[in-house]
């Protein structure tokens, strides 16, 4: 374990709960009663703030966690078995056995200890980059007059996604890339 991997999870983890925080802090200054909010667990299931919170923190600290054992306790995620193309070895690496492309839309990971280990790897750059957007939204909602009149929560999720899919894909092609030279 070397200082800058340890600096690096000390770093993302810190941006991720202050980015998270901050979203939070604006979203009850820009709509305190939450009328105004585009997340699901607000606009679809009528969440308020109380439930809203224990949510989004549980699921906060079992990122963090699960990015801690990814990078502190890690354990093999890589097929055994050489050779396999770039789909094979992503379905390998995420459920932990041989499957169809298509099973990374439906299927979980086989054991908590690997699921811990993904969702770490994954979910923890993808909350960082959120916590990215979400601050640049938050700093143009209240400073461009311009941005607030164009601003739309799908443009934002439609950033989101693309570029979650985006961090995921490029990891998993470096992951690869280690993986055949390894062979």
């Amino acid at each position: 374990m070397t200082n800058t991997t340890k600096t690096k999870f000390y770093l993302l983890s810190s941006w991720i709960l202050f980015s998270r925080s901050f979203d939070v802090y604006c979203t009850n200054l820009h709509t305190p009663d939450l009328s105004k909010e585009a997340n699901p667990l607000v606009s679809f299931l009528g969440l308020s703030w109380s439930p809203l919170l224990l949510i989004l923190g549980g699921l906060l600290l079992f990122v963090i966690y699960a990015y801690y054992l990814s990078v502190f306790k890690p354990i093999s995620l890589d097929p055994d078995e050489k050779g396999l193309t770039f789909m094979e070895y992503c379905t390998f690496r995420y459920l932990g056995k041989k499957a169809n492309w298509s099973a990374l839309l439906f299927q979980f990971p086989t054991s908590p200890a690997r699921f811990s280990r993904v969702m770490g790897e994954l979910l923890a750059p993808c909350l960082a980059f959120a916590g990215l957007v979400s601050t640049i939204m938050w700093l143009m909602i209240f400073n461009m007059e311009w941005y607030r009149a164009i601003h739309q929560a799908a443009l934002v999720y439609a950033i989101l996604s693309i570029g979650c899919v985006l961090i995921a894909y490029l990891q998993y092609k470096t992951l690869y890339q280690q993986y055949v030279f390894k062979a």
